[in-house]
């Protein structure tokens, strides 16, 4: 089974890096959302099954300089089909203190809603041994600015992202490698795709033969423009995920920012739910 999850704490990383230039993009994927295999940022084009509902929450401690942060959020994905998923996240943020304010604040961030559509799968047939599987998705999210822009809590606009996913499955290692675009709604209205966006590129790689451990790692960068110039954020990840069924997991990892502008470090805990 191929589990997603959420990463917030990438998006407040973002919030506070775009303070200095104009501008405040919220993350997924890296996009205005942020939908992954927890504890990663990358996601696969795997998709729960027609009918299937996943449960999923997480806890990200985050410190950058002298902020620092926490997320909670609370994700619900429900198979739409064999090759579909919806999905709806709503994040509780805790900031000490907030880059808006400069005090302490905490409450409910921005609403995510997202489609995944996996348009092409090659699994390996009986009798290769060679050959790898592979998979390609696409994913479409928005972001409702639901949370308080003058709290720091949610970035003050309607947020449209979509990202391209790709997986390649050897004998005991899965690779999976994620191009992502966002902008705000405003922008897109104005048919401006260069004005205020982020765009992105990570690579993880998962290690299966152990089960029902799997270590993780993976590299992710981010390049961020607003209207007073580009922000690049780079950073490293390594976990493991406990999935002894296809009912549940739970995860762990920490991430380090690799340059300047990236968060010192996060540190992650998530688990899931199917049935």
């Amino acid at each position: 089974m191929i589990l997603w999850g959420m990463h917030c704490t990438l998006q407040e990383a973002i919030m506070r890096r775009l303070a200095g230039i104009g501008a405040v993009i919220m993350l997924y994927a890296v996009t205005g959302t942020a939908w992954a295999m927890h504890p990663l940022v990358t996601d696969d084009p795997g998709t729960q099954g027609k009918g299937a509902v996943l449960v999923e929450s997480n806890i990200s401690y985050l410190k950058d300089n002298e902020f620092r942060s926490t997320v909670v959020p609370i994700a619900l994905t429900v198979g739409i089909s064999e090759t579909m998923d919806a999905g709806v996240e709503s994040p509780y943020l805790f900031l000490r203190p907030s880059a808006a304010t400069g005090n302490p604040e905490s409450g409910f961030s921005d609403v995510n809603v997202k489609f995944k559509h996996r348009i092409y799968e090659r699994e390996k047939k009986n009798g290769e041994h060679e050959q790898s599987e592979r998979s390609l998705a696409y994913q479409v999210a928005y972001s409702q600015p639901s949370g308080s822009e003058e709290k720091g809590l949610g970035a003050g606009t309607a947020r449209w992202s979509v990202r391209l996913m790709g997986t390649t499955e050897g004998e005991s290692t899965e690779v999976s490698a994620n191009l992502g675009y966002d902008s705000s709604g405003k922008a897109l209205r104005r048919g401006n795709f260069f004005f205020d966006y982020a765009a992105s590129l990570s690579v993880a790689a998962k290690y299966e033969r152990p089960k029902p451990w799997e270590p993780v790692v993976e590299l992710s960068v981010v390049r961020v423009k607003g209207g007073d110039g580009y922000e690049r954020l780079a950073s490293a990840l390594a976990g493991i995920i406990y999935e002894p069924s296809d009912q549940y997991y739970v995860d762990a990892g920490i991430r380090i920012g690799l340059n300047e502008r990236s968060e010192d470090y996060a540190l992650l805990a998530g688990f899931g739910y199917k049935f």
